[in-house]
């Protein structure tokens, strides 16, 4: 019969071979474990005691650091779940650390406007930030040639419609090697980001159009629903010919006097 310390000795010749933990992460330790765990379920790695030896051979000396007193004297019970939890509530980034990086921190970069999105909204966590606002700085961290394309978006347009438009208008905006090298004049680059930065803004000011028309359509709805007569109320005459009836017969809100 296999003891515990035969188990773990037959998984870490399985897994030696084929197992290599990326670097710790701090800036996301839940997403680092995610990996790590994906790894351990495809080896069938299942003992504490080796989870816990391959966390502890992929900490980097500063991140050891910080559970030093874990790693000098290890838990008699439940050592990787124990190391997991205390990395991450010490090395995680606080919410009040997430709101400031949010606020003040972020930037584009290098990354597309989609990218830049998701990564704010991943600082907010659980936390929920009215639409607007995440909007309003959403579009403060995008170059302003597309701050002025995106400037004229009605409010109901979606955070995540405008990313996609700032990621078509930065692709336009930012000619590729080649398509510059084979294009001689000058004037003629300037014209056609013009032209698509153009289409970009009509695409934008139709969607704000129809958002509209629908909200107008849906009042006017509403409004006809409680000023209007019913259909019953008006005659025949007067549903057929409107104001250019020439006949009216009662009842019939249309015309107080019957005429024939």
């Amino acid at each position: 019969m296999s003891t515990e310390s035969d188990v773990e000795r037959t998984e870490k010749s399985m897994a030696t071979v084929s197992i290599k933990l990326p670097p710790f992460w701090p800036g996301d330790p839940l997403l680092w474990f995610a990996q790590v765990e994906a790894q351990f379920a495809t080896k069938r790695v299942t003992s504490q005691d080796t989870k816990y030896s391959y966390i502890v051979a992929s900490l980097t000396p500063d991140i050891a650091q910080e559970v030093r007193d874990l790693l000098l004297s290890p838990p008699q019970a439940d050592r990787y779940k124990t190391l997991k939890d205390t990395l991450i509530k010490r090395t995680a980034v606080s919410e009040q650390q997430r709101l400031q990086q949010l606020l003040n921190e972020v930037t584009l970069g290098d990354r597309k406007p989609s990218q830049l999105l998701r990564h704010m909204q991943q600082l907010l966590g659980g936390k929920k930030l009215e639409e607007s606002i995440l909007k309003q700085l959403f579009l403060q961290r995008l170059p302003t040639n597309v701050q002025l394309v995106l400037a004229s978006s009605s409010e109901d347009v979606k955070v995540e419609q405008i990313a996609e438009l700032a990621d078509k208008i930065l692709e336009v905006a930012t000619p590729t090697v080649n398509a510059v090298a084979t294009t001689t004049p000058e004037v003629s680059n300037i014209q056609r980001l013009e032209q698509h930065v153009g289409r970009l803004s009509r695409q934008l000011e139709d969607l704000s159009m129809r958002l509209n028309r629908q909200q107008s359509r849906s009042r006017s709805s509403s409004r006809k629903r409680r000023d209007s007569p019913a259909a019953s109320e008006i005659c025949w005459y007067h549903r057929t010919y409107g104001d250019k009836a020439q006949k009216c017969r009662q009842p019939c809100s249309e015309n107080t006097e019957a005429s024939n």
